[in-house]
């Protein structure tokens, strides 16, 4: 039997097909007959799309390209997350580039006719990201009124920090943030390593020993 075969003699899917019945004990009706033939047809339906469903989404996660990324799979493309500014994003990129790695920068990839989403998954495909917080955008709690608004990064920014968090764990993700006034820093990123952006390049050496303490191989001395 499949189920068998799938899971084993001791499966909870074997058992509940055991007990599905298209016959009721006291049955005395045609009305009842049928309705319990329904309800046995029911109940096996739904065995099977469970079963389904379940041999679908672990046999995606055995084959998922986006599963974390240990020590052993460092590769030298750095993803760069970014929003409006320009110059934080260049300065950085050049950084990444000296260290001998390669910058993703999303918006100048080619497209080659993918939805945004596709196109940001094929490229993610990295062991390292830098999210760069600006203050592009200003929010205030509703509650709190306009008078208490401050600058935030773009919301699309701190959804893809997540994304990183997610398939990349926090020891692989830091976070670049400006040193402008009421700029508002996410606070419940526990754990996560988040530095200021300084014209002097301080973080420079922070990242160099994230980046050694994941496995790449660069050398400080090519920044001087």
């Amino acid at each position: 039997m499949i189920i068998r075969n799938l899971h084993g003699k001791e499966s909870k899917y074997l058992t509940d097909l055991k007990n599905i019945n298209f016959v009721g004990y006291y049955s005395s009706t045609k009305e009842e007959e049928k309705r319990d033939w329904q309800s046995g047809k029911d109940q096996l339906r739904n065995l099977f799309i469970t079963l389904r469903d379940e041999i679908s989404l672990f046999s995606k996660e055995s084959k998922d390209p986006n599963k974390r990324v240990t020590k052993n799979e460092a590769n030298d493309s750095i993803f760069l997350v970014h929003g409006h500014d320009e110059k934080i994003k260049q300065s950085v990129a050049r950084v990444i580039e000296k260290l001998g790695l390669k910058p993703v920068i999303l918006h100048e990839q080619p497209n080659l006719g993918r939805t945004v989403i596709e196109k940001f998954t094929d490229y993610s495909k990295v062991g390292f990201a830098i999210v760069l917080l600006t203050p592009d955008d200003m929010g205030y709690s509703v509650n709190a009124g306009l008078e208490t608004a401050k600058y935030r990064a773009r919301q699309n920014v701190i959804l893809e920090l997540g994304y990183f968090l997610g398939t990349l764990g926090r020891e692989r993700v830091i976070v670049l943030h400006s040193e402008a006034d009421n700029f508002e820093i996410p606070s419940d990123y526990s754990g996560v390593l988040f530095l200021p952006f300084d014209s002097r390049g301080r973080w420079q050496l922070d990242f160099v020993k994230e980046l050694r303490a994941c496995g790449y191989n660069v050398d400080a001395n090519k920044l001087i």
